[in-house]
């Protein structure tokens, strides 16, 4: 089995059979991940995720780079009326830079981790809960966090299905 984004309890499918709004604190390993990094408005994201990850499978294919998990977005900033974020993919090795693609690394180290079930337009409540237990169980958000979609919208049209991982770094 390939290894995914990162481990739960050995599994990577835990992640859809986990309770949603539970955070759970995890450590993961750093990973490789192919990225297109994008700084724009707040409304043309999901475009921009789209068009990321397609540019991001041609540059794997071209490069001989296969997937290790499911599709993120890495939230670099996001006051103001732009986000700089990383949109990526895991990576068995290093991605050679081609074109807006380049190589870049999930950090490692502790984060909270809650499963989000619906469309994205309601995930804000979802990182309400757990930026309240973070600091509930005496830890601070340390860095950016980062949205992982186990859930293909493609292939999964029901938005109330969605499942979508929120990883926040923390203290």
């Amino acid at each position: 089995m390939t290894e995914t984004l990162h481990e739960i309890d050995g599994e990577p499918t835990t992640a859809f059979t986990r309770e949603a709004g539970v955070v759970e604190l995890r450590t993961l390993h750093e990973r490789d991940a192919a990225i297109v990094r994008v700084e724009i408005a707040q409304a043309e994201l999901k475009d921009a995720i789209g068009v990321a990850l397609r540019e991001i499978a041609d540059a794997g294919r071209e490069a001989a780079v296969a997937w290790a998990g499911p599709p993120f977005v890495r939230y670099l900033s996001w006051g103001g009326p732009r986000l700089v974020a990383e949109v990526g993919i895991p990576v068995t090795r290093p991605m050679p830079h081609l074109g807006r693609v380049e190589s870049g690394r999930l950090p490692g180290g502790t984060v909270a981790s809650i499963i989000h079930v619906g469309p994205y337009e309601t995930i804000a409540a979802t990182y309400g809960q757990a930026m309240q237990r973070i600091g509930e169980l005496g830890h601070a958000p340390t860095g950016p966090m980062w949205e992982v979609y186990w859930s293909d919208p493609s292939a999964e049209p029901d938005p109330s299905t969605w499942r979508t991982e929120i990883l926040i770094p923390v203290s």
